[in-house]
């Protein structure tokens, strides 16, 4: 009898037969879908790596393109300097009135050196008669004096600049020592 299966035992193996078959078709349904999904992720993975390259690529233009543009207009405020020097060798300097002519134009040249320098946020650091300061100053040379107090630029040898609060020269100075005694 134990080779006769009831009806209810073929009922039983048949749907065990049919759930495993069902798992394992599931199973295939979701790594097919999972695949998918990889897929999918990968396809974004490498477009958004694409996308930053691209972006790396066209800000170093930009910044290149900065830089250029910067420069040709420092340049192009500088020119006019350029001509009145060219303007001041025209100038002839064996009479008075040429030598004249050319103080006046060298004067002339000078403020508009000054005023392209102040376009352009750069202001000169002159710390005549200043007390010392070592993140704006450059000593070349101690000095003894009674005139001045120690510590303080007793002489400003050659000014510095700075552009936006950023210093570009530090004023070469000198500056006054303590006397021996």
């Amino acid at each position: 009898m134990k080779d006769k299966k009831t009806s209810e035992d073929i009922k039983l193996s048949d749907i065990e037969e049919a759930e495993e078959s069902s798992i394992e078709s599931n199973d295939s349904d979701n790594i097919d879908e999972l695949q998918k999904q990889a897929d999918e992720n990968w396809d974004k993975v490498l477009r958004l790596q694409a996308e930053i390259d691209n972006l790396r690529k066209r800000t170093i233009k930009d910044i290149e393109n900065t830089n250029k543009n910067s420069i040709e207009r420092v340049f192009r405020e500088i020119l006019p300097v350029l001509d009145s020097f060219e303007l001041g060798e025209l100038v002839d300097t064996s009479t008075k009135k040429g030598t004249e002519t050319f103080i006046e134009g060298q004067n002339a040249t000078f403020k508009l050196l000054q005023s392209v320098l102040e376009r352009f946020s750069i202001e000169s650091i002159n710390p005549e008669n200043m007390k010392y300061d070592a993140e704006l100053h450059e000593v070349i040379s101690m000095h003894d004096t009674d005139q001045v107090e120690p510590g303080y630029i007793v002489q400003v040898v050659q000014k510095g600049y700075r552009l936006n609060q950023r210093l570009l020269r530090p004023a070469r100075v000198i500056v006054a020592s303590e006397k021996e005694k």
